[in-house]
């Protein structure tokens, strides 16, 4: 662990190096166009009488720097960023962007640096600075995911190792994180019912049937919050803190859905990794009613292994249901555990996947379960600000004991229930909004599960646009 004097000074020295004389977020090597002239306006701010290239006005504008005219050199570096030439464009934003940094003036600084990026996606260097910025900002969320991503360029080891010395601040600064979500919901199978119209049985007296409940689809508000707290004993160790809220209404109030999550416990940091430890409490309603509280313990821990990050978690609960029949049948623990890897390919694009155990013990055997879930993830950012993110995952589920069903052909039968689900989802976003901590996002979720017992499966398509707001 490092001790805090070395830490500081270490950073100090990075900063340092990262604002003295930055280099061209284009690629200063190559020629900018010495034919293209810069606007009469350019030249006039500057001082100088006539017409100068582009490349001369680019140098022009690094000797304002050197000399201090910081405002000057921004002015040129301002009406240079809408010349015709792309190269150009971008070198000026970067230049601007780094003065605005020297200035005070994070926000700007952010936002011409992804100005930068939503035209070309693929400069490190420009990425690198971001994350700079937003760590300035204390916009810590933010700053980890762009300083994970870039470990996925051509970086020299030593700017490796300093990145390794920003995320290691970020998470000994870090005090509070709050997300705020807002979304509408369009849902196909609000209640994941089958959709069968009736379920019949065989009898000597005749066919005897019922009818299944229908399929409700509908329009809904969904809304989330979470609140994080690390209150620090020692620079390596403290207390966390997380609440979360999660509601879902609908048209109809019976669908309704409404989540409460609070946990603490102590939390402990290293190099590149930590662990915390929780008790937990969970409590739901659905339509208006309670419907179960929960208590238990989790156990959570994340490496990072330059480019490989991985998590994994394990947890234990006690449910207890709100009606008296229910918890009878369902009393017993949930016992879970999982492992995720992320994969950083390049400084735009991670690929993550995951493994993850669930056992629900019960009272009566037959509705206890085994869970086992795979899950393989693509993220990749695109051009113009977007980013998308595909995650496709299969969960096979075992019960614990056999039960009498009713057969798709009208007979009574006995069998172990066995359920496979398949989910896909993918997720657009966009950063159009990022100046004000807010992104746009519009996700799809598909669900379809197979079972034995035909009347447990079901498919369901979900579609929502998120707004999620940082702050």
């Amino acid at each position: 662990m490092f001790a805090e004097p070395f830490r500081r000074s270490a950073l100090s020295v990075l900063f340092l190096l990262v604002l003295s004389s930055p280099p061209s977020a284009a690629g200063a090597e190559q020629e900018t166009g010495a034919g293209a002239p810069a606007s009469p306006a350019v030249m006039e701010q500057a001082g100088v009488q006539g017409l100068l290239s582009s490349r001369e006005a680019l140098f022009l504008g690094n000797s304002l720097i050197a000399q201090g005219r910081l405002d000057e050199a921004a002015e040129l570096y301002q009406q240079l960023t809408i010349s015709i030439e792309p190269a150009v464009r971008i070198e000026a934003a970067f230049q601007l962007a780094h003065i605005r940094l020297n200035q005070g003036n994070v926000r700007q600084a952010i936002q011409l640096f992804w100005e930068i990026l939503d035209r070309d996606p693929t400069l490190t260097r420009v990425r690198l600075d971001l994350a700079r910025a937003y760590f300035l900002d204390k916009n810590y969320e933010d700053a980890t995911f762009q300083f994970e991503l870039v470990k996925g360029g051509d970086l020299p080891p030593e700017v490796q190792a300093n990145v390794d010395l920003f995320l290691d601040a970020i998470r000994h600064q870090k005090t509070w994180t709050i997300d705020f979500a807002l979304s509408p919901v369009l849902d196909s199978n609000i209640n994941q019912v089958s959709g069968g119209r009736e379920e019949c049985i065989d009898t000597a007296f005749g066919t005897l049937c019922r009818p299944l409940d229908e399929q409700a689809s509908g329009a809904g508000i969904n809304g989330a919050v979470t609140v994080n707290h690390f209150w620090r004993f020692h620079q390596d160790w403290g207390l966390r803190s997380t609440v979360s809220a999660y509601a879902v209404a609908y048209e109809e109030e019976e669908y309704n859905d409404y989540i409460l999550y609070a946990a603490m416990g102590p939390r402990y940091l290293w190099d590149n990794g930590e662990a915390s430890l929780q008790p937990t409490f969970f409590k739901r309603w659905i339509g208006e009613q309670s419907y179960q509280d929960q208590y238990g313990l989790r156990f959570e821990t994340r490496q990072n292994f330059n480019r490989l990050i991985l998590s994994a978690s394990a947890g234990i609960a006690f449910p207890k249901y709100s009606d008296s029949y229910v918890h009878s049948v369902l009393k017993g623990e949930v016992w879970d555990a999982s492992i995720q890897a992320r994969y950083i390919l390049t400084d735009r694009t991670f690929i993550q996947a995951g493994l993850g155990f669930e056992q629900e013990n019960t009272k009566v055997n037959a509705y206890g379960n085994n869970n086992w879930r795979y899950s393989l993830g693509v993220y990749q950012i695109l051009p113009y600000g977007f980013s998308l993110f595909a995650e496709g995952s299969l969960t096979a589920t075992r019960y614990h004991a056999s039960r009498w069903f009713i057969t798709k052909d009208n007979r009574i039968d006995e069998a172990v229930r066995k359920d496979k689900t398949w989910q896909f989802s993918t997720t657009l976003s966009s950063n159009v909004f990022d100046k004000w901590n807010l992104t746009p996002m519009l996700g799809f979720t598909y669900t379809e599960r197979e079972s034995n017992m035909w009347t447990n499966e079901y498919d369901r398509s979900r579609i929502t646009f998120l707004l999620n707001y940082r702050f």
